[in-house]
């Protein structure tokens, strides 16, 4: 059940950060941030719409590929807990086999997209456009938008770290569920 929350908060965080990142002018249709407040006018505003939508388009592959994987995995894992929550003398050597391998190739499989996540996440904060939209909001008193790493970004990747180690632990639990299975029967 672990794997399947931390698989919702990997989800969570990867929404979360692209609806932050999106910057003041995608919050301009629901009202703005800040009930209202708007540093910026005439020109300037379109410089940062501009500047917000280009940023959004670059990260919109995190969004999509994030939710894939996330939501692809937790479902995946709610499926395997499912099956396999029967006494251990009911479960099949195969299932015990298909569970060890679905979490050896999850570990995997999320230590290799944090990986690209990440990459693609510093490479797209290292555009110019990242460093005009930064010069821009940190001209009207917004550091808050800059083109560091941002904390959901690292908490998606932090929550798939623990899977990473959720999953391999899975792995093993799995393998000695087998081997202890063996040795009752025999």
């Amino acid at each position: 059940m672990l794997e399947v929350i931390l698989n919702a908060l990997v989800l969570i965080c990867i929404i979360s950060s692209y609806f932050v990142l999106s910057g003041f002018s995608a919050g301009m249709a629901s009202g703005g941030f800040g009930g209202g407040y708007y540093p910026f006018e005439g020109q300037e505003l379109q410089q940062v719409r501009q500047l917000d939508q280009e940023f959004s388009l670059l990260r919109s592959p995190l969004l999509y590929g994030g939710l894939t994987v996330s939501l692809l995995m937790g479902t995946l894992t709610f499926a395997i807990l499912a099956k396999g929550s029967k006494h251990l003398l009911q479960l099949s050597d195969r299932w015990l086999m298909i569970e060890t391998t679905f979490s050896l190739l999850a570990s995997l499989g999320y230590v290799a997209a944090v990986g690209v996540f990440l990459h693609f996440a510093l490479q797209i904060n290292g555009t110019d456009v990242c460093r005009r939209r930064e010069i821009l909001y940190a001209r009207n008193g917004l550091t808050w938008m800059n083109c560091e790493l941002a904390g959901t970004d690292g908490g998606a990747a932090a929550f798939a770290i623990i899977l990473v180690i959720l999953y391999a632990t899975s792995a093993v639990l799995a393998i000695r569920a087998y081997r202890e299975k063996k040795a009752i029967l025999q």
